[in-house]
């Protein structure tokens, strides 16, 4: 259990100081954040496809994992509430603060109840949903600080919410080991909408944002994240 607090923490962190760097007008360079993106994309398409799924059921759950996607899908086109890696990212937003901020927040605790899942599931498949989660957080805290600031949104009120962004992953996987304790059950249903949503946030969110860079080394960023995304499948580390 010493891996599943640390990644509590470490998914705290990651999005907090995401976001608190901007609030105190410390700027990631854009090629970083394609790069979080596009590494981030790789990663969580795999994890879907290789880990969460196989792991699933879905002969029985499939419907499971179509809602998740579904969802994400819905939620996303209401809020625009992904992350981005443009200067003019506040404005890419058209929605208000709270809707923006109601979706981040969301798409945060459902990330929290995937890695709670996953340690349910295996030490080693949540420290890997944990990586990928610290990875995506960061650039996500970035974007909602800076959505909330171009709003009008005074520093205190910013930091505030984004304090409670960064406590829902937290919160949430404590909520998914949870429920498991009640019901080992939910285990499979909880893989199968985890991956579902992993699916949505990787083709739908994180791909299309990145693909948007006309260089070519974008490519090597995504396929990084598929490379250490399967690795632990290839030397049967995941199941």
């Amino acid at each position: 259990m010493t891996g599943f607090y640390i990644a509590l923490i470490v998914s705290f962190l990651s999005a907090f100081l995401g976001g608190f760097l901007n609030l105190i007008n410390i700027r990631f360079s854009r090629e970083w954040l394609k790069l979080s993106n596009g590494f981030s994309a790789g990663l969580l398409i795999t994890i879907s496809l290789a880990h969460m799924l196989p792991e699933a059921r879905l002969e029985v759950n499939y419907l499971y994992a179509v809602s998740g996607f579904g969802i994400f899908y819905l939620i996303e086109g209401f809020t625009r509430s992904g992350s981005c890696s443009d200067a003019h990212c506040p404005e890419s937003h058209p929605s208000g603060g709270m809707i923006a901020w109601s979706g981040m927040s969301f798409h945060a605790l459902i990330d929290g109840l995937a890695m709670g899942v996953g340690f349910g599931k295996s030490t080693e498949l949540g420290v890997i949903i944990a990586l990928a989660i610290m990875i995506h957080k960061a650039p996500i805290g970035f974007s909602l600080t800076g959505i909330l600031a171009s709003r009008g949104y005074r520093y205190r009120d910013n930091l505030l919410l984004l304090t409670v962004f960064s406590l829902l992953t937290p919160l949430g996987a404590l909520m998914g080991m949870l429920f498991l304790k009640v019901d080992s059950l939910v285990l499979y249903k909880a893989l199968a909408f985890s991956g579902g949503t992993f699916l949505h946030i990787s083709v739908s969110e994180l791909l299309p944002d990145v693909h948007a860079e006309r260089k070519r080394t974008i490519l090597y960023y995504v396929m990084a994240g598929i490379i250490v995304g399967i690795l632990p499948r290839v030397f049967h580390l995941g199941g």
